[in-house]
């Protein structure tokens, strides 16, 4: 069985200490009733991509575990192979990775497509797949090296990556190949991030779902309500912010804002912008984004308000339970209740769960299909196709929905390569990402969905969808 470990951190003082791995990096265990193996190539791989040159803080935890979990998938599925041993002519099952062929890369291939995520019971979507195939691949382009494999391995480099056109395929393969689609799945949450497909949100769609995460901190209301999440959510919407970038952000960012904002003329702090400078990013890529001048007192009043009086209940907390505290950087944190957990840095997770339930209190929904799995009296497994309703969108809408009206706005004042400000402002390594991706729907611009100004000035006037 191959499962996939996570390093333990050396004591500092420990005469190995600095040729010891990072704390969290992951790596595999070949597991049997006997033993216990690590997997070295994997080991060495990941190592050198990720930690070698970068230190033991530079390195990306995140990304180091999906390429780790896409291996430990590649290596199952060569697990449960069947290998045919021509020297004692009978066959056994599982296959060493350095004896894969390119037919059992093909068959991976079309095992994916029928493989289904036990984190959304649905089958993998097309990013996915694409990105474990890469991953396999460029294992074994650096096997090949350094010479750890010699075998023929993708000759053929023109192979078709992600999802198959049903024509194109076997339906059947996936049996032949033995995969499992019940193990565990990847940390990688398939809601969260750069999926290939955008999904912006309405004007109208917005306007419900806001009404749900509650009101700014200057808006007139009847009774209590946290701002935390229509914060962190508006910045998003306004800014292009990944849901961990938003949660990264510290006081300290806030209070510089607020001090250039103090100089501004009514008309900027009204409309205007602030660059912020954030270093928290994905691939560790600094960059700018622009703030709304808007929002900045509203965040002034959160900490001063809100963050406030939970990092006081934490404080509090501790001192009866002989903890100790330490007020955190970070600009959201948990609630003042529950109590035990008041006062400490938010989780990206959090906010995610928070946009989530706000768009199933508006009735934002959507109808999807997941594959539960069936065991039946005989030990068989069937796939049985259930329907449930779910939240139509996901927080990293917000990011895609900030790239649409971005180029709106950019078009409406004459810029004539709009994608290339709105790569610089999200963060993407090449325009291509920005433009098939993320304006893969600018399209809609002539069916009315958007309108040519920002959500911004079109909430704050007041206005509905188009």
């Amino acid at each position: 069985m191959i499962t996939l470990w996570k390093a333990s951190e050396l004591p500092k003082n420990h005469p190995l200490f600095k040729f010891a791995l990072p704390e969290g990096f992951p790596f595999l265990v070949v597991e049997d009733d006997e033993s216990i193996e690590i997997q070295e190539h994997v080991l060495l791989y990941l190592h050198e991509k990720f930690v070698r040159g970068k230190g033991r803080r530079g390195w990306n935890k995140n990304t180091a575990e999906a390429y780790a979990y896409d291996l430990r998938d590649w290596f199952s599925f060569l697990d449960a192979r069947v290998c045919e041993d021509e020297i004692e002519e009978n066959s056994r099952i599982g296959k060493p990775w350095d004896a894969a062929t390119e037919d059992d890369y093909l068959d991976y291939r079309e095992a994916l497509q029928d493989s289904v995520s036990p984190h959304t019971r649905q089958h993998l979507r097309h990013s996915t797949i694409r990105r474990r195939q890469s991953t396999v691949e460029n294992f074994y382009k650096e096997a090949q090296n350094r010479n750890w494999y010699i075998g023929a391995f993708l000759e053929n480099s023109a192979f078709k990556r992600g999802r198959i056109r049903p024509a194109d395929r076997d339906a059947m393969v996936h049996l032949r190949a033995g995969y499992d689609t019940t193990r565990e799945g990847s940390p990688y949450s398939e809601e969260v991030g750069e999926t290939g497909v955008a999904r912006p949100l309405s004007m109208a769609e917005w306007c419900m779902i806001q009404r749900e995460l509650g009101p700014l901190p200057s808006d007139p209301q009847e009774h209590h309500h946290s701002f935390r999440d229509r914060l962190a959510c508006e910045l998003s919407l306004t800014t292009g912010l990944r849901v961990d970038e938003a949660a990264s952000l510290t006081v300290r960012h806030i209070l510089a804002l607020h001090t250039d904002y103090l100089y501004l003329s009514e008309e900027d702090r009204e409309y205007g912008y602030l660059k912020l400078y954030i270093t928290k990013t994905k691939r560790l890529k600094p960059r700018n984004v622009l703030v709304p001048c808007y929002l900045i007192p509203e965040l002034i009043r959160y900490i001063d308000e809100e963050r406030k009086a939970a990092v006081s209940a934490g404080k509090i907390y501790s001192s009866r339970h002989d903890k100790k505290y330490r007020e955190p950087d970070s600009l959201f944190v948990n609630h003042a209740n529950p109590l035990q957990h008041a006062g400490n840095t938010i989780r990206p997770s959090s906010l995610s769960n928070a946009f989530r339930q706000a768009c199933k209190a508006a009735g934002v929904m959507k109808t999807v299909q997941e594959i539960h799995t069936l065991e039946d009296d005989q030990g068989g497994e069937s796939g049985v196709s259930v329907l449930r309703r779910a939240a139509a969108h996901c927080y990293h809408d917000l990011r895609h929905t900030f790239a649409v009206t971005k180029y709106f706005d950019e078009v409406h004042n004459k810029n004539a390569e709009p994608w290339l400000l709105i790569k610089e402002l999200l963060g993407h390594a090449s325009v291509e990402t920005t433009r098939d991706i993320y304006l893969n729907v600018v399209t809609v611009e002539e069916k009315g969905r958007f309108g040519k100004t920002s959500y911004q000035a079109k909430q704050r006037a007041g206005g509905n969808d188009d």
